[in-house]
């Protein structure tokens, strides 16, 4: 069962936060984030970093972990010494992934900017046919479902104010 995120804000908010000489590394997951309507994974993965590019930012390196919530997965990535290196360049890191994802982004790569753009909304489900849905909301996220298939992932956050799938 696939934790469920969505994105805080739009891409032009995202922008907002970003400083024109940041050096940039977008990481993604390719396991919940991607289920998520396309948020994580390597299609959310290329839309955020190619309008970055696009806009004129700096993107150094673009990460895709199967797991974005495994601190092996990362660790072992940063063993690559060219991989390693272009973290060691970056001023922000942008994880398309949960809050698990984000948090082991923020451990092992202490001093770097973290740009937190997710919200995590619970645990869920995902079919080519529905897209994702939320059965299992967390408890501070306000949100409740009568149906046993659970809301439909636009649906929730649309409720809360936030957006869905990818940037």
């Amino acid at each position: 069962m696939p934790t469920i995120s969505v994105r805080r804000f739009e891409y032009e908010a995202l922008k907002a936060e970003l400083r024109p000489d940041d050096r940039i590394v977008v990481l993604s997951c390719d396991s919940c984030a991607k289920q998520s309507n396309g948020l994580g994974g390597e299609q959310g993965l290329r839309s955020l970093a190619d309008k970055l590019v696009a806009d004129g930012f700096n993107v150094l390196h673009r990460e895709l972990l199967p797991i974005a919530c495994s601190p092996e997965q990362l660790r072992d990535r940063l063993q690559d010494e060219e991989t390693r290196k272009l973290f060691a360049e970056a001023d922000v890191i942008i994880p398309l992934s949960c809050q698990a994802g984000e948090n082991r982004a923020s451990e092992l790569l202490p001093g770097l900017r973290i740009l937190r753009v997710t919200r995590t909304l619970g645990k869920g489900s995902f079919s080519p046919e529905t897209g994702a849905r939320l059965t299992e909301p967390l408890a501070d996220v306000g949100l409740g479902t009568d149906d046993p298939e659970g809301m439909p992932l636009s649906d929730a956050a649309e409720r809360l104010g936030l957006h869905a799938g990818k940037f």
